[in-house]
Parts: structure tokens; C-alpha cells; sequence
């Protein structure tokens, strides 16, 4: 049977993204299969070597992604769609690649905050790596419109200072 992977984060754009990988799974009659990756923060300063992180920071962020993914999938019954979940460590693009490649994904659905050429250049962008590095065809779906602005405020008022 085909699978669509949706790979989400919680975060506005994700949840966009969940409305049309449910609509999708709902038309296909595809599988759906949450995938949501968390990473061990890396604490360092300016001028400073990584310091190794805290154990509870860890335990927090791997809770806060399976919380993430639970949601998602109760969401999706809730929307008349049977999905599973699966929460994975390491870089996001990369394990959500991976896993894509594991299933035999048809197709991969992840949200996009919606930034520009300098705030993806500064902080990267997980949709963008996925998208040259998928075997499989990727649906991008962009950030509300309310979240791009936000963001777009924040890196103004950051440059301001």
C-alpha cells in the first residue's frame, strides 16, 4: 500500500501542512505516517566550544516532539484518517529522507515557515534540503501568512539592534 509521510514540528506552518496531508491521505486512500525528529540542544556562546547539553533539556525536547506527533495523529482520526507516528533523533532532513527511503514513501508532505533568501541562508531551511534530497516527490506547503509576518518582524527588529 502507498504511504504519504508528513513530516511536522508543531509549529503554524506544520499545522497548514497537516490539512492537506490529511486531504490527501483522505483522497488517496493512502497510508499516513507522522514523522517528527527532535535533536539534543548544543549549548555554546560566542567565542566559546560546545558545552555538553543537560540531560533533562534531552529529555524535554524528545517529549515535546513525541507530544508533537501524538497530537498530530489524534488530529488526523479525528479528521476520519487512520495515521501512525514515528519520532526520530538527528538532523530533520536528513532522517526524514531516511525514513521516506525505509517505507518506500510515495510522497513526502512538510510545511514551510515561509522565509527569505537571508533567514534561510542564517538558519536553514528543513523543507528546502528535503526537497533536493527526497527520491520521492515532496508537497511544500507554505506557512500562514500571520507566521511569515511574525518572522519577518522579529529578523527587522533583530537587525535594528
Amino acid at each position: 500500500m502507498n504511504t504519504i509521510l508528513f513530516a511536522t514540528d508543531g509549529s503554524p506552518s506544520a499545522k497548514a501542512a497537516s490539512h492537506e496531508a490529511f486531504e490527501l491521505a483522505r483522497a488517496t486512500a493512502w497510508r499516513l505516517r507522522v514523522i517528527t525528529v527532535w535533536r539534543a540542544p548544543i549549548l555554546t556562546g560566542y567565542g566559546f566550544a560546545p558545552v555538553p547539553y543537560m540531560p533533562e533539556l534531552a529529555d524535554i525536547e524528545r517529549e515535546h516532539a513525541e507530544k508533537v506527533a501524538r497530537e498530530t495523529v489524534e488530529a488526523a482520526g479525528a479528521a476520519g484518517i487512520e495515521a501512525t507516528w514515528e519520532l526520530r533523533q538527528g538532523d530533520a532532513s536528513d532522517e526524514i529522507c531516511a525514513a521516506a527511503d525505509e517505507m518506500s514513501a510515495r510522497l513526502i508532505v512538510i510545511g514551510a515557515h515561509g522565509w527569505g533568501a537571508l533567514q534561510r541562508l542564517v538558519f536553514g531551511s528543513v523543507s528546502t534540503a528535503v526537497l533536493h534530497h527526497a527520491h520521492c516527490p515532496v508537497l511544500i506547503v507554505r506557512g500562514a501568512e500571520v507566521e511569515v509576518e511574525q518572522q519577518t518582524a522579529k529578523t527587522t527588529e533583530s537587525a535594528s539592534r
